[in-house]
């Protein structure tokens, strides 16, 4: 077995040992046994030369440490017991972009001070307030109110969910005020700084609700959505296009790439171009840590098809997961961005050339022809590569079927380049003249109508979506199986 094989074995069984405790609590008898597995298999096939029984010792092993990297994150949690259920008046400064909906927004305040006494250890509290006054990152606020432990839902670790994040104290419509902002320079407010000028000349350059789609498209920004719109992408299954999960940056990033090959730039010049735009990507969106994860995995695409084999990527794709799940274990179950910018990539990497194939084969490039032909060719094999492979895990979310999914994804995911890069260009414009921003949004605006339109028109359809039960976990895990194995079984023939 070669130390690349084992490499990659080591760190799925570290990541399978965070998901394992992510899901229960795993028994005292269950660690010895595990621990006593490991040294026993690696001692003794180490002495005695037997491969596969100190390679079982070494994922047992790496399985054990998934499973104590968990407890370990849940053991260090900030000491806010001996303020819950106690009404205070904590003072502190706003650390996220508020979560905005229609009649609340979700605050994440640092606390630093509480009745007036300053704290050893700053903690985290996600207060639930009015939407009006609006509060944005870098504010420093006075909250009153009850600290209170968050608690789960029936079916769903809502605890767990927040310690994502570094949450572990709730408070539910505090008095809240302004009290200025904080001094401290932090990039993180100077980005967030960008981000609310972007949207302000997104607003400037677009009519609603074609400024709210693109603020979703752009910087991940659904709030402002209409509760139809939303609805229609639901019943379609593209709702995931405004959410921020990376799923658009790696499309977008290979897309970019193929446009400039098509325009004759040279292939290197192609790959750093892309790869700067997914780290303009990243500053935009204000730099959060699931944005960050995305576009690692973005990169990751971009060097797959630099190196052209797509085996050489498995363990890098492997090592980048382990080391974002290492410094965050909550993200492999809580995380849905990184779910399905981990599943887009791999689908990108993995799924793209099988595609192609069969596309080819079923509609053979011809060398004449229109120029764009090429570039929606590609941007079509793409597209249902990365769909195919996270299609599994929408339908696991939304808790639905759409029966028209695939080729809502294909008529809507082929503009979404073009309109993200028509969107950008006009809100900066928009930053010279609001005229010239005004203008440019009209190419924007076409290729949104476009879009909703099309998304509309798919939701209209009868039955366009079946609701579902929770047996579609049987078939679910049966097509990720599929997947997996053709998966392996190309590599294997790739490396033979």
């Amino acid at each position: 077995m070669t130390k690349s094989r084992i490499f990659l074995w080591g760190l799925t069984a570290f990541c399978a040992g965070v998901g394992v405790r992510s899901f229960a609590v795993v028994p005292h008898m269950a660690i010895w046994i595990l621990g006593l597995a490991a040294v026993i298999g690696f001692v003794i096939g180490v002495r005695r030369r037997q491969e596969k029984v100190w390679f079982l010792g070494l994922c047992a092993a790496a399985l054990l440490a998934g499973v104590f990297r968990f407890d370990m994150v849940e053991r260090v949690r900030p000491k806010v017991a001996a303020w819950q259920g106690r009404n205070v008046q904590a003072e502190g400064v706003v650390w996220a972009e508020p979560r905005r909906g229609e009649t609340t927004h979700r605050v994440k305040i640092k606390t630093n001070m509480i009745d007036g006494v300053l704290l050893d250890e700053p903690f985290f509290i996600l207060t639930t307030v009015r939407p009006y006054p609006a509060y944005r990152i870098g504010d420093r606020v006075r909250v009153r109110g009850v600290i209170e432990k968050p608690e789960n839902f029936s079916d769903f670790d809502y605890i767990s969910y927040l310690a994502r994040d570094g949450i572990f104290a709730v408070m539910a419509f505090p008095q809240a005020e302004k009290t200025g902002e904080d001094t401290a320079w932090r990039l993180t407010v100077v980005l967030a700084r960008v981000k609310d000028a972007l949207e302000s000349k997104i607003e400037n350059a677009l009519p609603e609700p074609h400024a709210a789609f693109m603020k979703g498209l752009l910087l991940g920004e659904r709030a402002s959505l209409p509760e139809n719109v939303i609805e229609n992408f639901k019943i379609a299954g593209v709702s995931h296009i405004v959410a921020l999960s990376g799923y658009n940056i790696t499309i977008v990033g290979r897309s970019l790439m193929n446009i400039l090959l098509m325009l004759t730039v040279p292939f290197f010049m192609s790959f750093w171009i892309a790869i700067g735009a997914i780290f303009l990507f990243v500053l935009m969106t204000g730099a959060a840590a699931s944005v960050v994860r995305a576009a690692i995995m973005g990169v990751l695409v971009l060097v797959a098809k630099k190196e052209g084999r797509s085996y050489h990527m498995t363990n890098a794709l492997a090592f980048a997961a382990a080391v974002m799940v290492f410094q965050n274990p909550y993200i492999l179950r809580f995380d849905t961005g990184f779910q399905l910018s981990f599943l887009a990539t791999a689908g990108l990497v993995y799924l793209s050339p099988h595609v192609e194939r069969r596309v080819h084969r079923a509609l053979p490039a011809k060398e004449e022809g229109a120029p764009m032909v090429p570039v929606l060719r590609k941007v079509f094999i793409e597209t249902m590569s990365a769909q195919l492979m996270v299609l599994p895990l929408l339908v696991w979310l939304f808790g639905s079927v759409s029966l028209i999914s695939p080729v809502a994804n294909i008529a809507v995911l082929v503009a979404v380049p073009y309109a993200m890069g028509a969107g950008f260009s006009a809100a900066m414009l928009g930053f010279a003249s609001s005229l010239l921003g005004a203008v440019a949004g009209w190419g924007a605006w076409a290729i949104l109508e476009y879009q909703l339109r099309a998304i509309a028109l798919f939701a209209r359809i009868p039955f366009a979506s079946v609701e579902i039960g929770a047996w579609i976990a049987i078939p679910l895990c049966a097509l990720y199986g599929i997947m997996l194995y053709k998966i392996w079984k190309s590599s294997q023939n790739t490396r033979a």
